[in-house]
């Protein structure tokens, strides 16, 4: 087996990248469509909510050492 055939066979598991349907973003005008929003975010995409969550933090951590 060669490295493209690995590399094939691998592609085929790899999950297909998850992203939010345009229309929650757009329509996600109440409360309840925001809190459905952010369900789904934490539900389909977990290491990118966390990252955005390290991100937020460590520049708020940053900013208040600042001062």
């Amino acid at each position: 087996m060669s490295d493209d055939d690995i590399k094939a066979n691998l592609k085929k598991f790899k999950k297909p990248k998850l992203t939010v349907p345009e229309e929650f973003l757009d329509n996600a005008k109440s409360y309840d469509d925001k809190l459905i929003l952010v369900k789904y975010l934490t539900e389909k995409e977990k290491n990118r909510v966390i990252l955005l969550l390290k991100s937020m933090l460590k520049d708020a951590v940053s900013k208040r050492d600042k001062k």
